[in-house]
């Protein structure tokens, strides 16, 4: 009895919390990246299609089974990377976090839950080609990115960093960046770097004019003998260090010249057929791969496919969902039950939204 009553008395202090594993309160991120209310009518199929995943994520076995979480269901409308091009993008994030971001309600996360971050969780991107990937080099006339890890697929849906990805007739979103591509941009890179580096040392490389120098010395002498000598002491070190600091800086310059010649070599010396190989990054010239790297799993650029039938138009259109279970703890005790939270999932479901 005494027990029960200081449990009690402990619940309503707010010092003994709820049993974890319940559901918080669903938020949305109230303006989308579009600057429009989360919920204006243009959004509604791809609420619908969150409301799909919603049903499927609430009695998930794999997230009820995390240890030490409480889940919360969050929803966003992002910005299309293409808005003329794309349909709009979406994600609704099931996360669970951990005592930290636990409130005093019997299932309440705090505001800066986010901040903390979730230990673990199921992710649901829509229509978004770059969930899997990392952003890499980029200009005016290439935009590329590190391609995730190929990972054991989710009922045969190709799977990049553990996240599923479902298109119609499994299409990529994205394509190779082809050797020659690469190199280009390279090329490119290197032209705007000897640029720069021109203009910032434009006026270094002018001859320093030590008889201004010293006559303004002279002129200052009269007033202030001590500072005259001085200043005329550093001019004449100045001046004499010219010629060594402006040969220091020309060997910089040629440096920069000669990488930009090596990269139009190789792409002289390569044949048609070299240059359209997938660009793979290693360690060699121009971060090709190395003899030895090819042997390992490949780190592929890629961009990006111009070609993929994004519909513009009907932008509410689902094209592409993207099933990530994120893991900021990457542990024994959240690795097994996300795998087996997304293997869980109803895959077919999820497909019949592609339209």
């Amino acid at each position: 009895m005494k027990r029960l009553l200081l449990i009690s008395a402990l619940l309503i202090a707010g010092v003994v919390r709820a049993e974890p594993n319940c559901w918080a309160a669903n938020v949305d991120e109230p303006i989308s990246a579009e600057d429009r209310p989360i919920h204006h009518p243009a959004y509604k199929p791809i609420h619908a299609a969150m409301d799909v995943v919603e049903a499927m994520v609430r009695p998930n076995p794999g997230l009820l089974a995390l240890p030490e979480v409480r889940l919360r269901l969050k929803r966003a409308v992002l910005g299309a990377i293409d808005p003329q091009r794309m349909p709009y993008e979406a994600v609704i994030h099931a996360h669970g976090f951990g005592p930290k971001a636990w409130g005093r309600g019997s299932c309440e996360v705090i505001p800066q839950a986010e901040r903390l971050g979730p230990r673990a969780g199921i992710s649901v991107f829509i229509n978004v080609p770059t969930a899997t990937m990392n952003r890499w080099e980029h200009d005016e006339q290439l935009v590329t990115y590190l391609e995730g890890e190929l990972t054991p697929s989710f009922q045969g849906w190709p799977t990049y960093r553990e996240c599923a990805v479902l298109s119609k007739e499994r299409r990529l979103p994205w394509i190779a960046v082809t050797v020659g591509e690469m190199l280009a941009y390279y090329e490119r890179d290197q032209q705007r770097k000897l640029a720069d580096w021109d203009r910032s040392h434009e006026r270094t490389l002018q001859p320093f004019d030590l008889a201004a120098a010293e006559r303004e010395a002279a002129r200052i002498s009269a007033q202030n003998a001590q500072a005259a000598a001085l200043m005329l002491k550093l001019a004449r070190q100045r001046k004499e260090g010219e010629a060594g600091y402006h040969a220091q800086l020309r060997a910089q310059r040629q440096r920069q010249v000669d990488e930009l010649e090596r990269l139009r070599a190789a792409l002289a010396a390569m044949s048609a057929v070299e240059l359209a190989q997938p660009y793979y990054l290693g360690t060699g010239p121009h971060r090709l791969q190395t003899a030895a790297e090819a042997a390992r799993p490949p780190k592929r650029i890629v961009k990006l496919d111009p070609s993929f039938p994004w519909d513009g138009k009907h932008r509410g259109r689902i094209q592409l969902i993207t099933v990530c279970a994120p893991q900021l703890e990457r542990s024994p005790s959240y690795h097994p039950p996300m795998r087996d939270a997304i293997a869980a999932l109803d895959f077919a479901r999820l497909a019949a939204l592609i339209n």
